[in-house]
């Protein structure tokens, strides 16, 4: 392994446990047993290596739950929005190497001082652009306005739950039998599902005031 790979494996566990605030490049370099000068070789800043970062733990989630769930673009918009949500709530439960992008962006996004357009240019890229994709299709057409709340509404909900890692644990314990959690997530799935179609008949009015 490169001491690139290994810098941004570090980077992934830090992350995920401090969000980007808190992550110490010393710490991260600490775990890769490298140098704060190695950083700046291979990525030129920390928000540069974040950004990595936010690439590498979104290719490991979706080695495991991947958003399209194995099928094709011509597969029923119902079936691939039910893949996509299945695959964000599972990621969000995933305490492994999966769930690292959720962790990482649960303590992130909301925090002060986070680099917020590198993170919206990578989710956008990432995340909204494939979900927007499944919209068109699923609500047909709508103002560009109904596709942005629904992907806001479908991504917040599929994520939820990563923000309250300690109500989980509360209610699944420590180590979770699979079948509750496959049934938590079957009926996340299905509210999700549920509140996108009511965006059938929706619109918005978005004034133009600041």
């Amino acid at each position: 392994m490169t001491v690139k790979d290994k810098l941004v494996n570090s980077a992934i566990k830090v992350f995920s446990k401090n969000g980007y605030r808190d992550a110490k490049v010393a710490e991260i370099v600490r775990v890769a047993k490298a140098n704060i000068a190695a950083v700046n070789y291979y990525f030129g800043s920390k928000e540069k290596l974040f950004a990595q970062v936010l690439r590498r733990s979104f290719e490991i989630s979706q080695e495991t739950y991947p958003i399209d769930g194995g099928l094709s673009k011509d597969a029923p918009a119902d079936q691939r929005l039910e893949a996509y949500a299945r695959a964000i709530v599972a990621r969000t439960l995933d305490p492994g190497p999966a769930g690292a992008f959720s962790r990482i962006m649960a303590k992130t996004v909301q925090s002060p001082g986070t680099p917020i357009d590198t993170i919206c240019n990578e989710i956008t890229t990432l995340q909204i652009d494939p979900l927007k994709e499944i919209l068109y299709d699923f609500l047909g057409p709508q103002d560009e306005h109904v596709y942005g709340v629904a992907v806001l509404n479908i991504l917040g909900l599929g994520a939820v739950v990563a923000n309250y890692p300690y109500v989980i644990e509360k209610i699944f314990g420590p180590k979770p039998d699979m079948d509750a959690l496959d049934t938590f997530i079957n009926q996340q799935v299905t509210a999700i599902t549920a509140a996108t179609a009511s965006f059938k008949n929706a619109s918005f009015t978005v004034s133009s005031n600041r």
